[in-house]
């Protein structure tokens, strides 16, 4: 099992990614066993919120590890981007 910190952020054309980034609509934590679960459980936890007005979504996610002494600050990886786009038929 693993911790994620996830970022959500509007994915507009032209945008540059630090631009989209900066300043995310979201950011929350998760826990699975890979990023690929990850993103299922987000994306099922985003879906009701986004019925009504579908969007185009980016989703960041970053492995944190907490620190080996019990106290202290978490750790984080490299990030792993994916996109969503709910559509009508969500």
């Amino acid at each position: 099992m693993q911790t994620y910190v996830y970022y959500i952020a509007e994915k507009i054309d032209g945008a540059m990614e630090m631009q989209r980034f900066a300043h995310p609509i979201h950011v929350g934590l998760v826990s699975a066993e890979d990023h690929e679960a990850a993103y299922c459980a987000v994306l099922e936890d985003l879906r009701p919120t986004f019925a009504d007005a579908p969007q185009h979504l980016e989703v960041r996610f970053e492995v944190v590890n907490p620190p080996r002494s019990g106290s202290g600050v978490w750790r984080h990886g490299k990030p792993i981007d994916t996109d969503i786009t709910f559509t009508s038929s969500d």
